[in-house]
């Protein structure tokens, strides 16, 4: 193999050994005033593109990170695997972490045991090698009829990649957050890439936070309190809000962003107490805490079920916990499928198996009272969002379809098992609450005998749709809002249903998540990259869109050709105008509106209140 050689100055030795770690090198002999490193051609071009490997120094340590290069031939500066808490193992899993803060600047980081002997962070030594992605939380990945479990504990880290030289940087730059989704099961920083977001001159945060049992064991009592995964994410904006203006970011112009779970979590933030000041924009794509999959209500339950798939019987909270403290749960599948599953029966009623709770009120406590209510009241941080929804969510669900069927003999046995206790019915009135339901849904009226389009249009409002709308109108009353609909699938919508679930041609319209094909460089491989230029234009428009909004709290500050001069128009009270993104760019009002009529007249009449989800 030919080997070339390139007299590097002014690098000192650990720059090059990170530099060059992936790459087919070897050192000779040094100069006085230069080293020499010799490495194969096929190298070169990566080499003497990559040649700065920018060092900051943070409020914990010194990390160094890499420059790598869009496609189209502009470099970034990347800086993965940064850890932002230590590591949530032994008596700290089911834990809290906080970090103290002062006038923005982080000052010590402590861990809370119950409120005790907080245990202080040090630095890290020496510089930390920031290239590569930490690892994933430990999770239940779910695909069609496949399982797996995954990660590992010691996963909170994050990434953060910048479009400008941070050391040279003048102008500070908006910085946008992103929260992964996957039902508070699955999911993981390292599959979202942040390339079509640095072309428009953003700084971007992606982060892993714990998952399922990890992230939201509850046991309903200041034992296990829960949501610890909203409370990394809690942690990552302080982080953000300290140190990101040594990336570039402008600690003052922050957006969150997410979707399904991760939108139900930027929610979260914008009602709770802990996160104030730290944000000036969301961004909620297909969820929101009013969806019923945002809020587990029967935690405590779920806890003890595990302890008995397990072989563990105690009535004693403490007991449990203390146990499965001790149990290497990564390795117990088969029981952290079983209380999966079995849990999800129960989903119409109590929200997934794991997920937000609501918490005993404390100094750390997150979430404490009902979203509605905080919504309903105003009570929530008074920041522009864009908020939508893709035209059929649940066509992402359809291999759940078979699977649920069975469980919803129950509704058309007992229609009153549809009056949810979150919608708090009144009990005279559950049983023609549910049959109106039935009947304005399927033309056999029965849930078992529907067909697979008015099933899945039942679901897409039921789960998405209805819930996603009430939180535009209790939003618009008070802050500028941006609904959205979505509707493009193009060739990689379909490669995507096909990994994650089935493609069924008789339902029409766009399945959940989507448009994240489209905004970042997903790390699928069976997924392919755009094919033509419709799907280019989509992404530019999403991105284009979504980063607007990060610079300027509106989404289309001027008319712009990419989206046909089509400015976008604020939600109200009255009228729910939406933005309508698909093969074209379009305004409309009011989406789904006679089915949105109906379940607003179905609460007017038979709900006493307060609501709990919608």
């Amino acid at each position: 193999m030919a080997f070339a050689t390139v007299t590097v100055d002014h690098i000192l030795a650990d720059e090059i050994r990170i530099g060059l770690q992936n790459n087919n090198c070897r050192r000779s002999e040094r100069t006085d005033s230069s080293r020499k490193i010799e490495f194969s051609t096929r190298e070169v071009a990566t080499y003497q593109r990559g040649i700065d490997f920018p060092r900051i120094e943070l409020h914990s340590g010194i990390i160094q990170g890499n420059v790598k290069w869009l496609e189209n031939g502009e470099k970034y500066y990347n800086f993965q695997g940064i850890p932002y808490a230590l590591p949530p193992i032994g008596v700290r899993r089911f834990k809290v972490v906080v970090l103290v803060f002062e006038n923005h600047v982080m000052l010590k980081l402590h861990i809370y045991f119950s409120l005790q002997d907080p245990v202080p962070y040090t630095r890290w030594k020496g510089i930390l090698n920031a290239t590569q992605h930490g690892p994933d939380c430990v999770q239940l990945v779910l695909r069609q009829t496949n399982y797996f479990v995954t990660g590992q504990e010691d996963c909170l880290y994050l990434n953060v990649y910048a479009p400008k030289n941070p050391l040279m940087t003048k102008e500070l730059l908006p910085c946008m957050v992103w929260i992964y989704g996957g039902s508070f099961r699955e999911g993981s920083s390292r599959l979202y890439g942040p390339d079509h977001f640095l072309t428009k001159n953003v700084v971007i945060v992606t982060f892993n936070y714990r998952l399922g049992i990890f992230g939201f064991l509850s046991t309903e009592d200041d034992v296990a309190t829960g949501n610890y995964g909203l409370k990394d994410v809690l942690l990552v904006l302080k982080w953000v809000k300290g140190n990101i203006i040594k990336f570039g970011g402008d600690p003052s112009k922050i957006t969150v962003f997410g979707e399904s779970a991760g939108a139900a979590i930027v929610g979260y933030l914008m009602i709770s107490v802990q996160s104030k000041d730290l944000f000036q924009q969301a961004i909620l794509q297909s969820g929101s805490p009013l969806c019923p999959w945002a809020l587990h209500r029967n935690p405590k339950k779920v806890a003890f079920d595990l302890g008995l798939a397990l072989g563990y019987s105690t009535s004693s909270t403490v007991k449990l916990v203390k146990f499965l403290r001790n149990i290497d749960l990564a390795k117990e599948t088969t029981a952290l499928l079983n209380v999966n599953f079995v849990n999800f029966a129960e989903i119409f009623n109590n929200g997934g198996p794991f997920g937000p709770v609501l918490e005993p009120a404390g100094p750390t406590a997150f979430l404490t009272k009902n979203s509605y209510e905080i919504l309903k009241n105003g009570n929530f941080h008074h920041i522009p969002v864009i908020i939508g929804l893709n035209t059929q969510e649940s066509k992402f669900f359809n291999s759940l379809f078979a699977l649920i069927r069975p469980l919803l003999l129950i509704f058309d046995v007992s229609p009153s098992s549809l009056a949810r206790p979150a919608m708090n019915i009144n009990p005279q009135d559950k049983r023609i609450f549910g049959t109106n339901i039935r009947e304005h849904y399927f033309k056999s009226k029965s849930f078992f005998n529907a067909d697979t389009e008015e099933f899945a249009d039942f679901f897409s409002d039921d789960q998405f749709v209805r819930p996603v709308i009430e939180t535009v109108q209790l939003l618009s009353k008070r802050v500028p809002v941006y609904f959205y609909v979505y509707d493009y699938e193009g060739t990689l919508g379909k490669q995507f249903l096909k990994l994650f679930s089935v493609d069924d041609e008789r339902i029409k319209g766009v399945a959940h998540a989507t448009e994240l094909l489209y905004m970042f460089q997903m790390k699928f491989k069976e997924i392919d990259r755009f094919r033509n230029a419709e799907e280019v234009l989509v992404s530019r428009r999403l991105v284009t869109l979504w980063t607007n909004f990060a610079k300027y709290s509106n989404p289309t500050p001027v008319q712009d050709k990419l989206f046909d001069d089509i400015m976008w128009p604020q939600a109200s009270v009255k009228n729910t105008n939406y933005y309508y993104i698909g093969r074209n760019i379009s305004t409309g009002v009011n989406f789904k509106e006679r089915n949105m009529q109906f379940w607003e007249t179905l609460y007017k009449n038979y709900s006493k209140g307060p609501i709990g989800t919608y």
